[in-house]
């Protein structure tokens, strides 16, 4: 779509970004002469019905988005289709992200980062009152504009992303920037974002991020169970007093962080104005909830083998976790029973974070099986098959629609060992010799 002359009634003068999504391009509307950012789609991610369901999704939530007006907000000023391409048009922002900043090596002093820190707040309490939660606050998400403004990018966008259509490949990213609650899947809130928003704090002071690993399902297990080091003993110019403040804002419990942007804020201004940050004593051990507190002790298992590249780019997907009554057989001992229980954790930790069949003998597949080995009748491990043998064949169909050829041929070999017999699998099997 790189030659595009106009879209809709936007005239297109370059391109700004490409991704995995779409592409950014720099347009000009011509009824308010104003120049604007249009975001399209790729329209191989909206073909399958998936696709189609997201697409309705995401329309209904760029309304809504499209309706805020805040100084710390890029605004979204119209989303429509042409010649079957979805776009949205955003205010167009002159300056740079704050990933790019970073990564050029910018150095902020403690001043500079609570005024970006406060400015970003102020966006997302203004958003939050009315209970719009961003959940993709990063350094990329965030613009600090030529005259030195800051604004916030993507509301309502990080939602699409946030479905599973987009989570095979390189889409998402990292986790480094989400709370716990996020890497996980469960439910998130306002203090999700502020979890996020304690990230970028870190970032900025110490100029490294506070959770980090080689593989993604390193980083998340890192989320789930690190405590950062204080950003004043990694680097010796950062106060003290921002201490308190990260080890509040990154508490791995949502209830024991900032409750809202405005309680962030005043404790940056305490700061500001010399004044001291009083933080609550918390329990120790206490996790985000039960799920949480199920893989961060499993994770000594779980995370003995780091994943391959192909999981760790599934393992941020949002998960529905397989539920169902642990009914076992009355004829199995003690001993046979609490091994079906731990082998059932094992397994629920490994569709967490994305292993569903690899790599080999840890991953969910086969700790399903595992208890199946022991009880055939066990209901909830059947259950968590069916889950894994779904989700493996949806995201080699997504791996299919976005052109990862080698990838998706190699899902086959592994589904030919694994699922004969499905019907799934003569599909895949004919899209690849078709292909």
């Amino acid at each position: 779509m790189s030659d595009l002359e106009t879209i809709g009634k936007y005239t297109i003068e370059g391109v700004l970004g490409r991704g995995a999504m779409g592409v950014v391009y720099k347009a000009f509307d011509p009824n308010i002469a104003r120049t604007v950012a249009v975001k399209t789609i790729h329209g191989n991610l909206l073909s399958s019905e998936m696709g189609r369901e997201m697409l309705e999704r995401f329309k209904t939530e760029a309304q809504a988005v499209g309706r805020l007006t805040h100084p710390n907000i890029v605004g979204i000023f119209d989303f429509d289709q042409d010649r079957g391409t979805p776009y949205f048009v955003m205010e167009f922002v002159e300056g740079k992200d704050l990933k790019n900043l970073i990564k050029q090596g910018s150095v902020f002093t403690a001043d500079e980062v609570i005024r970006v820190t406060t400015e970003i707040l102020k966006g997302l309490s203004y958003t939050h009152k009315l209970n719009i939660v961003h959940r993709d606050i990063k350094p990329a998400n965030i613009f600090i504009t030529d005259k030195g403004e800051v604004k916030i990018a993507d509301f309502g966008i990080a939602r699409m992303d946030d479905s599973e259509l987009t989570q095979v490949g390189s889409v998402l990213g990292t986790p480094s920037y989400m709370s716990p609650e996020q890497c996980i899947g469960a439910g998130v809130d306002a203090r999700s974002d502020l979890f996020s928003v304690g990230t970028l704090l870190y970032e900025m002071l110490t100029g490294k991020k506070p959770f980090r690993g080689d593989q993604t399902n390193a980083i998340i297990h890192n989320v789930i169970n690190l405590k950062p080091e204080p950003p004043s003993q990694v680097r010796k110019e950062v106060p003290s007093s921002f201490d308190q403040v990260i080890k509040k804002a990154l508490a791995k419990n949502a209830s024991q962080r900032y409750q809202t942007a405005a309680e962030f804020s005043a404790d940056l201004e305490k700061i500001s104005s010399g004044g001291r940050v009083v933080g609550k004593a918390q329990k120790r051990g206490v996790v985000v909830g039960g799920v949480v507190a199920a893989v961060a002790v499993i994770c000594g298992i779980v995370f003995t083998q780091l994943a391959s590249k192909d999981n760790a780019e599934v393992a941020v997907a949002p998960l529905v976790v397989p539920v169902a009554p642990i009914k076992m057989d009355d004829a199995l001992t003690v001993a046979e029973r609490e091994k079906v229980m731990r082998l059932l954790d094992v397994a629920r930790a490994h569709f967490l974070v994305g292993r569903l069949v690899s790599p080999q003998g840890s991953n969910a597949y086969d700790a399903y099986k595992m208890v199946l080995g022991v009880d055939d009748k066990n209901l909830k491990a059947r259950q968590g098959m069916d889950e894994v043998r779904n989700r493996f064949f949806k995201r080699t169909k997504i791996l299919w629609l976005q052109g990862e050829k080698d990838e998706v041929r190699r899902h086959l070999a592994l589904a030919e060992d694994l699922f004969k017999g499905e019907p799934l699998l003569d599909e895949l099997r004919e899209r690849v010799q078709g292909g």
